[in-house]
């Protein structure tokens, strides 16, 4: 009984651990999706950005640093319009998003950064082929 007990108690706290991340990356236990990998090596890739969209904001102006943001480093300005949105970038490189809110008189800023990879797959699918991992940003306001 008490051997059974200690085998699940590793798999209770790692579910709760998993439920009090506040950030909506997908969690990766080792899988893999053949659906979302490419033979030729992508120069391009898509950074997903989660943003908050209400009646005070029903765009949310963005702005990509390559690095932290602390660099000053800027490469890309754009707009969300949606509540998932998608920023084309070069992968491999480290990348910081700042999204810009207005509440009342008040401007409120959102920040979040991840390197944004491009891994290769030798195995488990048909063919060879380049995957993107990383570059999930949540710049969601907390209710």
């Amino acid at each position: 009984m008490i051997k059974r007990i200690l085998y699940i108690i590793p798999g209770l706290i790692f579910m709760l651990l998993l439920n009090q991340c506040e950030r909506k990356e997908p969690v990766d236990l080792g899988e893999f999706n053949c659906d979302e990998c490419f033979q030729e090596k992508p120069e391009w890739g898509s950074l997903i950005v989660y943003v908050t969209l209400n009646d005070e904001n029903p765009k949310v102006p963005l702005v990509v640093y390559i690095g932290n943001i602390e660099d000053g480093n800027i490469d890309w300005y754009d707009t969300a319009d949606t509540r998932e949105y998608y920023v084309p970038v070069r992968p491999d490189k480290y990348y910081s998003v700042r999204a810009e809110y207005r509440q009342g008189s008040k401007t409120i800023y959102a920040v979040d950064g991840d390197k944004f990879k491009l891994k290769y797959n030798n195995d488990g699918c048909d063919e060879p082929c380049y995957y993107f991992k990383g570059g999930y940003y949540d710049l969601q306001l907390k209710e």
